[in-house]
């Protein structure tokens, strides 16, 4: 399957690295790295968190392939305030204890930013950089650099 991913085009920044802060789905020291199935949904993600700060950066997205069956967190198992701002420690929990518990390298999880209904065709994927089988089932495809900024 293909997703991508949306990363600030830095010096030394690899396609796949990784940070420990914190995000909706993950506590600050657990690394996850996100990713969305449609290249759209990235840039909606960002700016929705971000605001119009992203277009003083430079982009890159990348396009992963992930090469092994996705299991996806089904919507009946959302807590209640999953899609509350800011992101509810009850998410966090929910995809650290995922993390740390090495269940899988990728989880198909919704977007918060779009309606519940488009889930699972439209959707984000946690992606567990340090899950052993990370390295076999996570490949870069392709890289393009993008930008937020409409050119004329």
């Amino acid at each position: 399957m293909k997703y991508f991913r949306l990363i600030e085009n830095i010096g030394g920044r690899g396609s796949l690295g990784y940070g420990l802060g914190a995000g909706r789905w993950n506590e600050y020291g657990t690394p996850v790295i996100y990713g969305c199935s449609i290249s759209s949904l990235n840039f909606l993600e960002l700016l929705s968190i971000k605001g119009a700060v992203v277009t003083q950066s430079k982009w890159k997205l990348v396009l992963l392939e992930i090469q092994t069956p996705i299991p996806e967190l089904e919507a009946g198992l959302l807590p209640t305030d999953w899609k509350n701002r800011p992101h509810p420690k009850s998410t966090q929990e929910f995809g650290t204890a995922w993390a740390k518990g090495m269940i899988s390298p990728v989880l198909k999880i919704p977007s918060c930013r779009i309606p519940l209904n488009s889930y699972p065709s439209e959707h984000n994927l946690l992606i567990n950089p340090l899950h052993p089988d990370f390295n076999t089932v996570v490949k870069v495809v392709e890289e393009w650099d993008v930008s937020f900024e409409v050119n004329s």
